[in-house]
């Protein structure tokens, strides 16, 4: 598998590089400058850099901040397209027979689709055109029903409620994989950063080894923050990605459920799973939603006596 900036060897080695190149400049300025004559820098240089130094760290802050909290959307809004995923699917089963079976088909379709194609081109910042077909042919399967029993006329509307929620959580997603950092941001950081560590160059300390190790810990946290950014900026790729756990969840109980795999026993697949406390929150809300249609099929068939 390729790597690229967003893993973390190729990160680790970015990172050394830069704090080095930090440090190979101050020895470049060093040799040049005599330290009397950076001496005479220190008075205003020390206001400017509290200056500018001060400006730098508020921007870098906040995006790193918001890098953060759009890793963070991404995979609130992963779990919630799964678990829409999964209650379009149960739901259905209160339907006629054929209708159910077509929309369960469906919805593992669209499953398989999102594993096996959109997921990889996220990773490169864009979406599968099959996904999304695959998407509007399961909601208009939905919405293309004209319930007659009362137990149809009360799923009815829930279900077409997951299916629109959905479709917004998946338009989320998508929009999320295809913008990250824009171009300006990144060349106001990388120049930001840049200045504020050729601002150190214009100090003189006695001790050069005392200079060179304070360049490199302020070149260092820099490098550390942008790189953060690099991380959590792209949620769909590199080594620290959202991934398609909660699709897999979805595929296993649909392909059980359609009577494609009977290998899979829900409760034992727990201590099998990577994450058995994600597991098993997706199998209660199964289970959850179960209970709330065999309330609404009590309700509905006592008022239908």
């Amino acid at each position: 598998m390729s790597m690229g900036i967003d893993s973390y060897p190729i990160g680790a080695a970015l990172i050394t590089l830069v704090t080095a190149l930090s440090v190979g400049g101050l020895l470049v300025v060093r040799k040049r400058c005599r330290p009397d004559e950076l001496r005479k820098c220190h008075e205003v240089g020390g206001y400017l850099l509290s200056v500018i130094g001060t400006m730098y760290a508020v921007l870098l802050g906040l995006v790193v901040v918001d890098s953060m909290t759009k890793f963070q959307q991404a995979r609130n809004v992963v779990e919630a397209e799964a678990n829409c995923l999964a209650d379009v699917f149960m739901l259905s089963e209160r339907f006629p027979a054929a209708k159910a079976k077509k929309v369960q088909e469906l919805c593992n379709f669209y499953c398989n689709q999102l594993i096996e194609k959109e997921w990889p081109a996220m990773t490169k910042g864009h979406i599968a055109l099959p996904a999304r077909r695959a998407a509007i042919r399961l909601i208009h399967e939905v919405t293309d029903f004209e319930p007659t029993t009362e137990n149809e006329k009360a799923i009815y509307p829930l279900l077409v409620q997951e299916a629109c929620q959905l479709w917004d959580n998946r338009r989320a997603r998508t929009n999320i994989a295809q913008y990250g950092v824009p171009n300006i941001e990144w060349t106001v950081l990388i120049i930001g950063g840049v200045v504020t560590v050729v601002f150190t160059y214009f100090f003189g300390l006695e001790s050069l080894g005392a200079q060179i190790v304070m360049t490199s810990m302020v070149s260092l946290l820099i490098s550390l923050n942008l790189y953060l950014v690099v991380l959590f900026g792209a949620p769909f790729s590199g080594d620290l990605s959202v991934g398609e756990g909660a699709f897999k969840v979805d595929k296993l109980i649909f392909e059980n459920q359609l009577g494609y795999r009977h290998d899979l026993d829900l409760d034992n697949s727990l201590f099998m799973h990577p994450d058995p406390h994600k597991k098993a929150q997706e199998i209660t809300q199964l289970n959850t939603d179960r209970k709330k249609i065999e309330n609404i099929d009590g309700a509905a068939t006592t008022y239908r006596k």
